[in-house]
């Protein structure tokens, strides 16, 4: 959860990049493209062309803002740009989408006492081959709210569905993720 001081320093900084200020838009750049790439590394499983669609997209960003067009909220409106760049990706190199392939590399990162790391990776395993045989929508709601931290309302965005359609297919991608696990 954002601190009260952190959320009003995001939302000026929001007021001048809707005025066009290039700086503020620097500002977003920074706080949101480690999550735009991993989002997107997760979905096209290749580093260079996780890379490449990345900086499409806040190019993409910018040139909305450059066409005076209107934003809400930045960060679903930087995911739903990505969210739709990597379905044109995959549309135009006539491929199917890879489901979840890679973990975000602050997961992988294992804590200093080895015993508990090694219990804790392999359960880290296990949970994303468990995350692999859901299916890609399920992957995407649970890594949105899950990895980062989106509110339902931002996923709704993000994935243009109804926050009520949103709510339901999250509580089906965990049911069926627990299901998965008991076996």
């Amino acid at each position: 959860m954002k601190s009260l001081k952190s959320s009003l320093q995001e939302r000026i900084v929001f007021l001048r990049l809707r005025s066009g200020d290039a700086d503020a838009f620097v500002f977003f750049y920074d706080k949101y493209v480690k999550s735009i790439y991993r989002y997107v590394l997760i979905k096209v499983s290749a580093k260079e062309v996780a890379e490449d669609l990345t900086q499409d997209i806040f190019l993409k960003t910018w040139q909305h803002l450059v066409d005076k067009k209107q934003i809400a909220n930045f960060q679903s409106f930087v995911f739903r740009i990505a969210r739709n760049t990597v379905i044109d990706y995959y549309r135009q190199n006539n491929r199917q989408e890879l489901p979840l392939e890679f973990l975000p590399e602050e997961l992988e990162q294992a804590p200093a006492d080895h015993s508990h790391s090694f219990h804790r990776s392999l359960d880290l395993e296990k949970l994303l081959q468990d995350l692999r045989k859901l299916k890609p929508e399920y992957q995407e709601v649970i890594y949105l709210r899950y990895v980062e931290d989106l509110s339902i309302d931002d996923i709704a965005q993000i994935v243009d569905m109804q926050k009520s359609a949103v709510r339901v297919l999250l509580h089906r991608a965990l049911s069926k993720l627990r299901e998965i696990t008991k076996l």
